[in-house]
């Protein structure tokens, strides 16, 4: 290699250090930006994502093409290239958590054909919601913050009074042949007592944690019945034992749902539980289950004493409950397992007639929708 050469090489070497430079700055930059960016080719193919559309889409290192992604894509980056415009969209996405997304489509020019496409999605859903809704979903939270540290601090104080409580169960296990056997009866109901309302309000507490605790589903496609069909297995024994008869009703093939198994399980088990505890010996439990093009529905409709319009409006605050014995949380974390999953919860209910839980978890292929 003459000098002309390695002149010529060191240029080139200087010049892709200052371009890999310069690229490491653009990305800095974009993943700054509080807006999705993504850059896709005439395929769909993404290119370049940065933190924000990988946070807001749940993009992770397998990346699908953005026209499975967003439905609806393809037809308007086709309408971008006929006509060398920006084209603006609205999507409605359901996971990572549904979010309303203005869509930017920039078409960018090479050599005479558009075959690279730049992007811009803003998160909008703050602006389609309510005033009142905002205000009373910050008040509820706010609430519910306070609550949390509340919960917090009570749990050291109870772990000191169970710790006494045991401390004093052995005193009176040693000092048995020294006390009156009724004196000492009563003494031990009185520590029993004490002990199982300690290990009621720690589970009440622990109850309330985990309805307010952050959910981060491990996600996964799955059939949707076969963690119904598991809880039903593991209630069967109640149900026979109180006289319900169960009766499923379900189209031959399901879609699959893209889900967290375990919290299906917990969801299905929180609902047939309620509706066996709103029913006195004997009743019915119907589930059917069905499809559209978006969401696999599945319904809990019992026989139980249901509910007024009152109380159901207040179904899914903390706290409420209809039961003498209820905590109050249990609607709350069904409608948290829900939401962490994308989907919704309708309840409808009517005195003296039952109650019906239709829960809808999108299918797994269409967990985006085009709004226009």
């Amino acid at each position: 290699m003459d000098a002309a050469d390695k002149e010529t090489l060191g240029k080139l070497i200087r010049k892709n250090k200052r371009l890999a430079r310069d690229l490491t700055r653009i990305e800095t930059v974009f993943n700054a930006i509080r807006s999705a960016i993504i850059v896709v080719d005439a395929n769909g193919e993404i290119q370049f994502a940065n933190s924000f559309a990988e946070n807001i889409l749940g993009l992770g290192e397998t990346r699908p093409s953005v026209f499975k992604l967003l439905p609806g894509m393809e037809e308007s980056v086709e309408e971008v290239a006929r006509g060398d415009k920006t084209v603006l969209r609205e999507f409605e996405i359901s996971y990572p958590e549904t979010r309303v997304l203005n869509a930017q489509i920039i078409p960018f020019n090479f050599g005479g054909e558009f075959d690279t496409y730049a992007l811009i999605l803003n998160d909008i859903t703050q602006d389609r919601r309510s005033t009142e809704e905002r205000i009373e979903s910050e008040k509820i939270a706010s609430v519910l913050h306070l609550a949390s540290g509340v919960a917090h601090e009570l749990g050291n104080p109870l772990n000191s009074i169970n710790i006494h409580l045991q401390l004093i169960k052995r005193r009176i296990a040693k000092l048995s042949d020294k006390i009156a056997p009724d004196a000492l009866g009563n003494i031990s109901e009185s520590v029993e007592i004490c002990a199982s309302e300690v290990a009621r309000l720690d589970g009440i507490i622990e109850n309330f944690l985990k309805a307010l605790r952050p959910m981060r589903p491990n996600m996964a496609e799955c059939d949707p019945i076969k963690p119904l069909a598991e809880t039903l297995k593991i209630l069967n024994e109640e149900f026979v034992n109180r006289g319900v008869s169960v009766d499923i009703n379900s189209e031959n093939a399901l879609p699959a749902v893209c889900a967290d198994e375990n919290l299906l399980k917990q969801l299905y088990f929180n609902i047939l539980k309620n509706a066996m505890e709103s029913m006195e010996q004997g009743g019915s439990v119907r589930i059917d289950a069905s499809s559209d093009d978006d969401f696999v529905k599945i319904s809990f409709a019992d026989s139980g004493c249901g509910m007024s319009g009152d109380e159901l409006s207040k179904i899914f605050q903390p706290y409420f409950t209809t039961k003498p014995n209820g905590h109050g949380l249990g609607m709350m974390i069904i409608n948290s397992i829900v939401r962490a999953h994308g989907g919704h919860i309708d309840i409808s209910s009517k005195v003296g007639v039952g109650t019906v839980v239709s829960v809808s978890i999108p299918r797994n292929e269409r967990r985006v929708k085009m709004l226009s």
